[in-house]
Parts: C-alpha cells; structure tokens; sequence
C-alpha cells in the first residue's frame, strides 16, 4: 500500500491522541500554544521526515518500492524542581503509545526516552512561548512508512 507523508502524519497523531495523557499534546504546524502562567506538564510534537530510499523494484518506473524514515520527536516539559523522574516518567506514557506499533500506514521501530533537563537551554521550533521554568525530556520514535512510485 502506498502512503503519502500526510498520511503518515495523521496516522502518528492518530496513536498519539489514541491515548489520555495527564497533560496536553501540541503539535508543530497547529497554532502555537499559549502556556500558563503557572507551569503545567505539556507535550511538543514534531514529525520531521528525513527522506526515503528505494527498497524494492517493482516492474519499472512507476512501481518501485520507497521506504521513508520519519523521526517523530515529543518535547514533554514539566515544571521545574519536580526532578528529572517526572519529566522522565511524563515522557514515558507517550513514549510506549508508539513503541513497537504496527498498523497498514506507518511503522514504529523504536521510542527512547532521552532527557534533556532545564527547558532554558533549549530552542524548539514553532514554540513561541519560554520554557524556562520547566525541565524536559525527549521522546525520539522512528517511524517507517511505504510509497510506490
């Protein structure tokens, strides 16, 4: 089955979404969020797709096999000064919701939690608002998906 990127896209928000989380998803691409005043627990997505590669040949120009490896990166910031555990746990829940996932649309390989620590040292783009009262931890999932072409 062929999929277009936009498609992969919607299929990784989709599994996201699929799940209740303690604290909101913002996706990249969507309206900026506004934070509130009071730090609470939120989480950055970005789907960044890092290009394709032919796989298979399948008859010719037009039917040939194009793998694409997205990198899908949740930014989960929680308050400063509850300790890296939290934000670590946090970015765990989202983390397992792709975790070896499989559907007819998108494929999910791995998804490590990485943390990262004061939001200060950090610059993450289409987020216009300052994170610098909040601690983060990176959940990193690669995602595979097919096209034909």
């Amino acid at each position: 089955m062929s999929v277009t990127t936009g498609e992969a896209i919607a299929a990784v928000r989709a599994r996201l979404n699929a799940k209740s989380y303690s604290f909101p998803l913002y996706y990249h691409g969507d309206d900026a969020p506004d934070l509130p005043a009071t730090p609470a627990t939120f989480g950055y997505v970005m789907v960044n797709n890092e290009g394709s590669n032919l796989v298979a040949f399948g008859g010719g120009r037009g039917n040939n096999v194009y793998r694409n490896r997205v990198r899908v990166e949740v930014f989960v910031f929680s308050p400063i000064g509850l300790g890296p555990e939290t934000v670590a746990n946090e970015a765990e829940m989202v983390a397992a919701q792709l975790r070896s996932y499989r559907d007819n649309v998108i494929s999910c390989f791995s998804s490590d939690v990485i943390p990262i620590g004061p939001g200060a040292t950090l610059s993450v783009p289409g987020l216009n608002n300052e994170v610098n009262n909040y601690q983060c931890a990176l959940v990193e999932s690669i995602i595979m998906f097919d096209q034909i072409g």
